[in-house]
């Protein structure tokens, strides 16, 4: 009976690489200390790139121990070609812009998104608490844009707050 071997692509971060090519010129404790150092992030990207055949955009993982989420998906502000976006259960919270999909990849998982989570921003954006995140940081973005003064801005706020108060307590 003849075995079958599937051969499992290799992909190899910029982090793990340079440790490879530093290994070479620095004391062999040192090497391993790196490479210890590196092993980590190398593990993560190597499952998650081989997990979708070196392309994960648009796979949502998430933080161990906080709920916050992150994904790298192509920039549309034409900036660089990738972006990774985060968010938490209050909408957007930030993005970065890379050239390439390997190293934005690659520094989503150093901030610490390494458990896969499919679906997580389509669970996340259908919640109240999202919608209303959503509604504060259209109230905030009026003022950097200039459309509100802070003081008008601060008043939208809190008008917010307290209708969502009481919604959240109808009696009340």
């Amino acid at each position: 009976m003849k075995t079958i071997r599937h051969s499992v692509q290799r992909y190899r971060s910029r982090s793990w690489e340079h440790v490879r090519a530093a290994s070479a010129s620095v004391p062999a404790d040192f090497a391993r200390h790196l490479r210890d150092v590196a092993r980590p992030l190398q593990i993560a990207y190597q499952r998650l790139m081989a997990a979708y055949d070196g392309h994960p955009a648009a796979i949502e993982c998430r933080m161990k121990d906080r709920e916050s989420w992150a994904f790298v998906l192509e920039d549309a502000s034409g900036a660089k070609s990738w972006r990774i976006q985060q968010f938490d259960h209050d909408g957007f919270i930030g993005h970065l812009c890379f050239d390439a999909l390997n190293e934005a990849i690659e520094d989503m998982l150093r901030m610490g998104y390494c458990v896969t989570d499919r679906g997580a921003l389509d669970r996340v954006a259908s919640t109240a608490r999202w919608a209303m995140g959503i509604r504060r940081a259209a109230i905030m973005q009026k003022h950097q844009e200039g459309l509100v003064t802070y003081r008008q801005m601060v008043e939208e706020l809190s008008a917010l707050t307290c209708s969502a108060r009481r919604i959240a307590r109808p009696d009340a």
